[in-house]
């Protein structure tokens, strides 16, 4: 293996949930989240084997992400049923404090384990999106084909969309 290979094995290890839920928090959609993150790995492959590695490959796949989470968010903007999803994103209120605990990730728990979806689809989405797992990974997990999980996950997803489940810490009374 090389030094590159090595180099994105470990940060998608080490980096894959922190990423995602970076961009869960800026951008308030997995499904941005989850694919500015594959493309940003995807990238990484391609750059770092020209350029080198970079100092902070961590802190340089939550920038690429983000901007592919941007570059997807304007081009679903300039359709026009999606200007008013894209419009919500802005009429948020501001996050509320977190506390001692000030970490993305632990919000991305909370909403990937949100009552509303069925219990295996919230397992199978909290490996995906906060393990880093990947499809047939958990499929196989799961002793399911790998389609059917991708279809699980999908569903939880467009139901926390739906429902629009927050990407918040649960308040003391929740």
């Amino acid at each position: 293996m090389s030094d590159v290979e090595e180099a994105i094995t470990r940060a998608h290890h080490g980096g894959w949930s922190r990423v995602v839920a970076a961009l869960t928090r800026r951008f308030g959609d997995l499904d941005i989240a989850e694919e500015a993150a594959a493309e940003a790995f995807t990238t990484a492959v391609e750059r770092w084997r020209a350029d080198g590695v970079p100092p902070n490959p961590g802190a340089w796949l939550t920038t690429t992400a983000n901007r592919e989470a941007i570059d997807r968010v304007r081009r679903e903007n300039k359709r026009g049923d999606k200007q008013k999803e894209a419009q919500m994103l802005y009429d948020q209120a501001p996050p509320e404090p977190l506390g001692a605990i000030d970490d993305d990730r632990l919000r991305l728990v909370f909403t990937c384990c949100h009552p509303a979806p069925a219990v295996e689809a919230r397992v199978a989405l909290t490996l995906r999106m906060v393990g880093g797992l990947t499809v047939p990974e958990i499929a196989r997990a799961f002793l399911v084909q790998g389609t059917t999980m991708e279809q699980r996950i999908t569903r939880a997803k467009a139901k926390i969309k739906a429902a629009r489940i927050p990407y918040r810490m649960p308040s003391a009374d929740d």
